[in-house]
């Protein structure tokens, strides 16, 4: 680990110590609350019982009162406490998985396998998907929603320069807003659940599976507008006059059983009104309800931020459109509370009998939806893309030692890295030099185990993390706009009948079909050709195949044990060698550096005869 990583893990153990004292001390503070809720709360209950049967009226009311008074308080401080020790404790184990990522541990993250799809361009072959993949090295989302946008972000290439750059500025904004985004990925913890469930009908996400919180999928019944009309005006007028009966029974007008009864009778009224739209609202909209809580201080934070990259004021100016979000989400927050209290059964009841609070929540929730819910969807995408961002930054602030690439003008195949290496492989790994031009083709020989696999992966990766607005890992880094295809990792499919050779020739077909539908050019990254077939016939076909894609818009890099095909730079100019050497002596040394040449050392049979002798 370098000096710069290890200063970013210092800060890290830093605030896990200083988060876990405060923490200490709010959970004391929370213990001494409880204990003064309940000692006030059954005070109340107790003088309240004295006033009704009769003892010390007026004294007695007004000490029930004041009681209750005292503890709506201290409840209050209690939930105020709780919920930032709950924020804290969600912001610690933010900072120690990001602890555990730096030395290399990513297992707390999510692997994005489900977006994994063999048959895609490249993010199978290159390992863009799946447990130790670059997905879960990049992904901190705290949305559903945000880890689409995150898969699309590397698995569907731009065609424009500008979007590129526009991520780019982005992304390096939030890089430097650590406390921000430490706010906004803390709400991993707290756990935001998906609103609706996936839409996607392939692993790779689309553009309608990024926009799949439609409104017309959330539970209306809920907010039928026969539900309204019951609850309508009569609250305005029973409220005042259960406390004018509070008053006439504290006057002596009337007997104390008198509100007492009304009480009993008024809650049993709100809670049979309000039962089935709350059941509903239980049975239907509880992953929603989880889920909305989870968007509002996401949308508050990026409400509330100083932006000013391109990017991010498009996407902060897309919710305060013409209806505000923050605004909507507030009021949500504040619904969602209430809707939250009736799990204390004693302020449920007490809130029911004095506000008919069941009936006004139930009112407040309808005229949410029927205001808010057509923006709900643009407001959810807008947060997933902000979301799929500050994991591009929250990468970049983890990787110091890495560049921004250049976006070269043009429609042609331009690549000019060095200090190339792949991320996979820490600070240590070994550092190449690499340029491939428009329409020009390199065949890689080397041994087994040199390096060659591994360098090809290191260019497709790096370009996929440049074309996402991210930064690569070289010392330089010039890349064009242009398609990409490999063929690396082809696998059998013995429940279809389909052999390894079959396997090899379909994607092949799937490449030159790639091509065709994908102008103006594109670089194909082949790790062997033909690896199903004997030696010979692999050498023609894969003679036959270069020739023909040579005439297309391609550029290629193309590893290869076999030496035969290096000959074709003896008949094109467009056609170069490059090899991995490794030196044989005692051991088998290998440099991993990539030179002009083709290898003459091999290590198949060298290394045989070892096992063989021992």
């Amino acid at each position: 680990m370098n000096e710069k990583k290890k200063e970013i893990g210092r800060f890290y153990t830093d605030r896990v110590r200083r988060l876990s004292a405060e923490i200490g001390v709010r959970k004391t503070r929370n213990r001494a609350f409880v204990a003064g809720e309940l000692t006030a709360f059954c005070a109340a209950l107790a003088a309240f019982v004295a006033w009704a049967s009769g003892g010390l009226h007026l004294p007695m009311l007004l000490l029930c009162l004041a009681l209750l008074a005292i503890y709506v308080l201290v409840r209050h401080f209690d939930t105020a406490n709780m919920r930032e020790t709950e924020h804290l404790e969600a912001l610690r184990t933010y900072y120690v998985k990001e602890n555990e990522a730096l030395e290399g541990n990513f297992s707390s993250f999510d692997d994005g396998n489900r977006f994994a799809d063999t048959s895609h361009a490249f993010s199978f072959d290159l390992d863009i998907f799946g447990r130790e993949s670059l997905f879960q090295r990049i992904s901190r989302c705290v949305t559903p929603g945000g880890a689409e946008h995150l898969a699309a972000g590397l698995s569907v290439l731009p065609r424009e320069k500008t979007a590129i750059l526009d991520r780019q500025q982005a992304i390096t904004e939030l890089a430097e807003m650590e406390s921000w985004r430490a706010e906004w990925n803390c709400n991993a913890s707290a756990g935001i659940s998906p609103i609706l469930p996936p839409t996607h009908s392939s692993p790779t996400p689309t553009h309608s599976s990024l926009t799949a919180h439609r409104s017309d999928m959330l539970p209306q019944e809920t907010f039928s507008k026969r539900s309204g009309e019951k609850t309508s005006f009569l609250p305005f007028l029973i409220i005042p006059a259960f406390f004018a009966s509070v008053g006439l029974a504290v006057a002596g007008l009337i007997p104390p059983s008198v509100p007492t009864l009304w009480a009993v009778v008024q809650l049993g009224v709100v809670v049979g009104i309000t039962s089935a739209p709350l059941k509903r609202i239980s049975a239907d909209g509880e992953q929603l309800l989880r889920g909305l809580r989870g968007y509002i201080p996401l949308v508050r934070l990026a409400d509330n931020a100083a932006f000013n990259s391109r990017l991010l004021l498009s996407l902060q100016q897309r919710l305060k459109g013409d209806a505000d979000a923050l605004e909507a989400f507030n009021e949500l927050r504040r619904i969602l509370d209430g809707y939250d209290r009736r799990g204390n059964i004693l302020g449920m009841v007490l809130f029911n009998i004095l506000f008919m609070s069941d009936i006004f929540l139930v009112r407040r929730y309808r005229k949410w939806h029927n205001r808010y819910a057509e923006s709900l969807g643009q407001w959810i995408d807008t947060i997933s893309e902000i979301d799929a961002l500050v994991s591009f930054a929250t990468f970049l602030y983890a990787n110091p030692d890495t560049v921004m690439p250049e976006i070269s003008e043009g429609d042609n195949v331009v690549f000019e890295a060095r200090g190339l290496r792949h991320p996979f492989l820490g600070d240590d790994a070994v550092r190449n030099d690499f340029a491939i031009s428009d329409r020009n083709y390199y065949i890689i020989t080397g041994a087994n185990m040199a390096g060659k696999s591994t360098f090809l992966r290191a260019i497709g990766v790096n370009y996929i993390l440049a074309m996402a607005g991210m930064p690569v890992f070289a010392t330089h880094f010039t890349v064009g706009v242009f398609n990409l295809f490999t063929s690396m990792r082809t696998t059998d499919d013995l429940q279809h009948g389909i052999s390894y050779f079959n396997a090899e020739l379909l994607r092949l077909k799937q490449l030159l079909a790639s091509v065709s539908e994908n102008p103006p050019c594109t670089l194909i990254i082949l790790d062997e050709i033909l690896k199903g077939t004997n030696s010979l016939d692999k050498l023609n076909g894969s003679r036959m195949f270069l020739e023909a894609v040579s005439s297309m818009p391609v550029s290629g890099v193309i590893a290869t044990h076999d030496l035969e095909l290096s000959r074709m730079a003896d008949v094109s100019s467009r056609f170069h060698n490059h090899c991995f050497e490794i030196e044989l002596g005692e051991s088998v040394t290998y440099s991993y550096k990539i030179t002009p040449g083709v290898a003459k050392n091999q290590n198949a049979t060298y290394l045989l005869k070892r096992i063989l002798n021992t």
